[in-house]
């Protein structure tokens, strides 16, 4: 499990909310989302946590699964390791990026990981895709840490919230709000 991260100045400057002096992220055990809004630093975050030696992991980072929408399309490889990833890749040619990533999402196998990190889970999802979802993830962070970077309000559901931006949560509410008025 991954309790904090303290980011390098190359992914610190890059988290608007954070003071690059002492930019530190902290995690709770289970399900957690990061949210702001676009370029707010919620990819920089996942993938400070899965790749950068420079940034200082508190927990392990052994055990750790990053994930994001290019990695679970079909598409994005050409190279398919096993006979389930060839068929994903056949059947990707016949439907939308949004289908081929709950498929590999529903596809994926979890045996050595600790800590799952999933970028922007909802692309290309409709609102029932996005449910089934994150039913799963909850499911998941019953063994699993899971964190992902969202800017869904269903992701947000349940989740321990780390807001990167100012008042995430309050203003897309907001902004829902003021959408359906439009449509009422």
């Amino acid at each position: 499990m991954i309790e904090k991260i303290e980011l390098c100045i190359n992914h610190s400057i890059k988290v608007g909310k954070l003071n690059p002096g002492c930019a530190h992220v902290s995690f709770k055990p289970g399900y957690n989302a990061l949210i702001g809004r676009n370029g707010s630093g919620k990819s920089t975050v996942l993938r400070a946590v899965a790749l950068c030696p420079m940034c200082r992991v508190y927990g392990s980072r052994d055990g750790i699964k990053y994930i994001t929408t290019e990695t679970l399309n079909p598409k994005f490889g050409g190279i398919f390791a096993t006979r389930e990833l060839m068929v994903q890749g056949i059947r990707a040619m016949f439907r939308s990026h949004g289908q081929c990533v709950l498929d590999s999402l529903r596809s994926q196998s979890h045996t050595d990981e600790t800590v799952v990190l999933i970028d922007s889970p909802e692309t290309g999802q409709d609102l029932d895709n996005e449910i089934d979802i994150h039913r799963g993830l909850l499911k998941m962070a019953e063994k699993y840490q899971v964190i992902v970077a969202t800017n869904s309000l269903v992701f947000m559901r349940n989740a321990n919230l780390i807001d990167l931006g100012k008042e995430s949560l309050a203003r897309l509410i907001e902004s829902v709000r003021k959408i359906s008025g439009d449509f009422g």
